[in-house]
């Protein structure tokens, strides 16, 4: 009997062993089998872990594995009231540097959690930490904004906000100038800044010179691109400025119709067509373009070569002619020059960091390029009849070629 009853002892004192694991225990059980590969496992004891008040398991939680927004910012905020040094970074950037929206984004709560996790951890901090407290506080100041009433009353749309990775900074544009929320106001600008952006340097910058702006009640135009300086940034404001530079295109090619000698206006718009056409292609896919502003660097080739073609149309209107060489076959070079690194794109494409160009790729645009060759001829032709129109297409040919084999630059 006294053996049954010391064995029943150890199974409950064994039970209560277990039940009684405590917080760091538990995380240390979660972590090997995490390492382990048995991820469902461990999720489980971090979740024990964690509901024992454990940081380390509620950064992890928040870290290793895919939650809801909520879920996550949950997990980092318990953790940075702890005292949990990278959870207090990633509660900044949950909450403001990189939340992108006008309702999730909360200076006030995102401060008052880094004010408790100094509070149990004195010693604490984290990259750029004190600048980043500097432009909460700042952006507290000049608040409350009544999130809601604004969507409210200016009818915000999901696309307003959400169009682009600036549109909250393009609000913030608007009202640095008069539009749709009355006068310009530096007010509104600064709290529309606070809430907007998603690279922490940005914001900074941006936050900084927006707060000084109300402070001294400047109205100042805001620019978003004025602060970016990552690829997507400078991507997102070179799409934005070739935008911009096709409408002035558009507007130069309209005027120069009714310019042009011999009545050849009416040939120019298709021409100009199938030369964007074929720049645009050529830019992205043929000239490799790399690093973190390869898009911004291939918008930029574009639209100078759109404005090298519309100067050539003005020289040709003027009396250019071009200098041929008599005899020379201008069509087996291109073609020599369009098999040799057409085959060797077949063997190996020509990669860098940021593209890749294909012997497809080089299809597409030739096939862009003999559109863009022939109707320009034409055009020429018409403009200045005295250079045939075949003459034309060798003076592009030859253009063409000389690209053709720079292709073959990149594999160096």
């Amino acid at each position: 009997m006294k053996k049954i009853l010391l064995l029943i002892s150890c199974v409950i004192f064994g039970g209560l062993t277990v039940i009684a694991q405590s917080g760091a225990e538990y995380l240390s059980m979660a972590d090997k089998s995490y390492d382990a590969g048995d991820k469902e496992k461990a999720k489980l004891l971090y979740e024990k872990a964690a509901a024992l008040n454990n940081p380390d398991a509620h950064y992890a939680l928040a870290y290793k594995y895919v939650l809801s927004k909520g879920a996550s910012i949950y997990h980092y905020s318990e953790a940075a009231k702890l005292g949990h040094p990278e959870a207090t970074s990633e509660v900044f950037q949950a909450l403001f540097f990189r939340s992108e929206s006008l309702t999730t984004t909360n200076p006030e709560l995102a401060y008052d959690i880094y004010t408790q996790a100094k509070k149990a951890n004195p010693d604490l901090h984290f990259f750029w930490d004190e600048d980043e407290v500097k432009v909460l506080q700042q952006c507290i100041e000049v608040d409350p904004f009544d999130v809601k009433e604004f969507i409210h009353r200016y009818k915000i749309t999901d696309k307003d906000t959400s169009e682009s990775p600036y549109a909250i900074w393009e609000l913030a544009a608007e009202a640095s100038r008069n539009g749709r929320f009355g006068h310009a106001n530096p007010k509104l600008v600064l709290q529309l800044v606070c809430r907007g952006g998603f690279v922490p340097a940005e914001v900074m910058s941006a936050v900084q010179e927006a707060y000084q702006n109300w402070k001294d009640t400047v109205v100042t135009p805001f620019d978003p691109c004025d602060y970016v300086g990552s690829g997507i940034g400078l991507a997102y404001c070179s799409e934005k400025a070739s935008a911009k530079a096709e409408m002035e295109y558009q507007a130069i090619v309209k005027k120069m119709a009714g310019q042009l000698k011999n009545n050849a206006g009416p040939l120019l718009k298709q021409a100009y067509a199938d030369a964007r056409n074929f720049i645009e292609a050529k830019a992205f896919k043929e000239e490799g373009s790399d690093g973190f502003g390869h898009v911004a660097w291939a918008n930029e080739s574009a639209d100078s070569q759109k404005a090298n073609y519309t100067d050539l149309i003005k020289k040709v209107n003027k009396g250019f002619r071009p200098k041929l060489t008599p005899a020379r076959n201008y069509d087996g070079e291109l073609n020599a020059a369009y098999k040799s690194i057409s085959a060797g794109l077949r063997k190996e494409s020509i990669k860098g960091g940021f593209y890749e160009i294909t012997d497809n790729d080089i299809k597409h645009v030739q096939r862009l390029w003999i559109r863009y060759r022939d109707s320009s001829a034409k055009l020429f032709a018409k403009i200045e009849p005295s250079v045939t129109e075949q003459e034309w297409k060798n003076y592009l040919t030859e253009i063409r070629t000389g690209e053709l084999k720079e292709i073959n630059e990149l594999r160096q």
